[in-house]
């Protein structure tokens, strides 16, 4: 059984998605597909219920969204009438959503995760009716349905593994059996009180590792309209190469720190079962992308990978005894925790803990940490317009010299590094230089470890 997931851009037109529809049918293993909306579909939504709208607002916006997807229908005049039929009982799902939001005047997040759970809904119905044009046997299902079970948590939920596996994998069975080709929505699934939880940007990725490890698959695709892992952003070093084989770590590093081929969380439930992931470009469908196993292949190469991140802020707070005071970083990170604010990083001393964090947090951290000053607390200071720059490969941190080339081409460009954090991962090197000097020091670090060839 092989899980094979589709990105949102690869749904995004009749060409696209004609496409989609070759590499599905000249796969002949088993199959379930997993997809993601229509490209923009789901920000286009969750930008809709920023504010509030008219009767007559929401009705146009039902109209335009309805008119996208009906175009990307098969011709054949009987299946169509049944995908609009189907199609036609989620638009007016939403419409009624969208008309209780602004009469309200409220949006909980319950309700704002099932109103952008409905970009899933819509392609699945039309990738299945696609398919079945083509003379293959698919069939659609929403994951809550299935039995995609989560912690319950809006917005970024995590799925229940054993449940899912328990729940979801003799369903999928049956179905192949019978000849079926599922398609299942991605991006959420339902909490054990009932209520649809979405996994977060980009989580029809984890969605797809989610589905493998519930049908213990022989490989989890994510197929894109990009190649899969490059030495680097090929925006920053034009002569960056597609990296064939990564591990689960070096993948699970580069896609925290900047690679978007991936959603971080995707290696995770993949990992339980030792099951590999393939990152495919659908216009290269000959091409195996890029492979993440347990253990990749070492070569002479150690490092794999340089990302980056880029709208970065520093916020250090400073206190005596921070470095010994019991509790110190525990009560920033709870604190932290609870507003929503991610930490990419910390680092101690005796007096000072520093944090990465996301530039547009740097306001709500401030507010929230200038409550706790006083006593051991003493003052913040706040850097902003860094960069994070993330280097990867197995081995990394025990092999000796690699980080001394690193930090040496570096300083050899003139580029001053502020925080370094190694340790905590044996696969990556992280720190931190001035946003102005992002691009010169990439190109450096790759031409050090991936020269061209002359």
């Amino acid at each position: 059984m092989k899980v094979m997931k589709f990105g949102g851009t690869c749904m995004s037109n009749n060409e696209m998605m004609t496409k989609v529809e070759d590499v599905i049918a000249r796969e002949k293993e088993e199959k379930v597909i997993l997809v993601s909306a229509v490209a923009g579909v789901t920000d286009n939504i969750s930008g809709f219920i920023e504010s509030f709208h008219s009767d007559e607002e929401i009705e146009n916006y039902v109209k335009e969204l309805k008119k996208l997807h009906l175009k990307l229908l098969p011709p054949d005049e009987d299946l169509t009438k049944e995908a609009t039929t189907a199609l036609d009982q989620r638009f007016n799902k939403l419409e009624t959503l969208l008309y209780g939001v602004s009469y309200t005047e409220e949006i909980t997040p319950r309700t704002r995760d099932l109103i952008i759970s409905m970009g899933e809904r819509l392609s699945s119905i039309v990738l299945a009716t696609r398919l079945r044009a083509r003379g293959l046997n698919s069939s659609f299902f929403n994951s809550d349905e299935l039995g995609i079970i989560t912690d319950g948590v809006h917005g970024n939920a995590t799925a229940d593994l054993k449940e899912c596996e328990r729940s979801v994998g003799p369903k999928i069975f049956a179905l192949s059996k019978a000849g079926v080709i599922p398609v299942v929505t991605g991006f959420f699934g339902i909490s054990p009180g009932g209520h649809v939880t979405t996994f977060g940007r980009g989580g029809t990725d984890y969605s797809a590792s989610v589905l493998g490890f519930a049908c213990s698959a022989s490989v989890i695709e994510i197929w894109k309209d990009v190649d899969g892992f490059m030495t680097a952003d090929p925006k920053m070093a034009t002569d960056a190469k597609q990296v064939d084989k990564l591990s689960y770590e070096e993948a699970a590093e580069l896609a925290y720190f900047g690679a978007k081929v991936l959603h971080p969380r995707t290696v995770f439930p993949a990992m339980e079962k030792d099951i590999p992931i393939a990152v495919r470009n659908v216009l290269k469908p000959d091409s195996a992308g890029s492979m993440i196993f347990k253990n990749s292949t070492k070569r002479k190469n150690i490092l794999k990978s340089v990302s980056y991140l880029r709208n970065i802020a520093t916020i250090k707070v400073f206190g005596t005894g921070a470095g010994y005071k019991t509790g110190f970083l525990r009560d920033i990170s709870e604190a932290m925790s609870e507003a929503d604010i991610n930490i990419y990083s910390a680092t101690t001393s005796q007096t000072c803990v520093a944090m990465l964090i996301e530039k547009s947090d740097v306001k709500k951290a401030q507010d929230i940490l200038e409550k706790m000053l006083g006593g051991y607390y003493e003052r913040l200071e706040v850097t902003e317009n860094i960069a994070l720059i993330c280097t990867v490969g197995s081995g990394l941190a025990s092999t000796r010299g690699i980080a001394a080339r690193v930090f040496k081409v570096v300083a050899a460009n003139d580029v001053n590094v502020d925080l370094i954090s190694a340790g905590a991962s044996t696969v990556a090197y992280h720190f931190t230089i001035d946003k102005k000097d992002l691009q010169k020091t990439i190109r450096a670090i790759h031409d050090e470890f991936f020269p061209k060839k002359s």
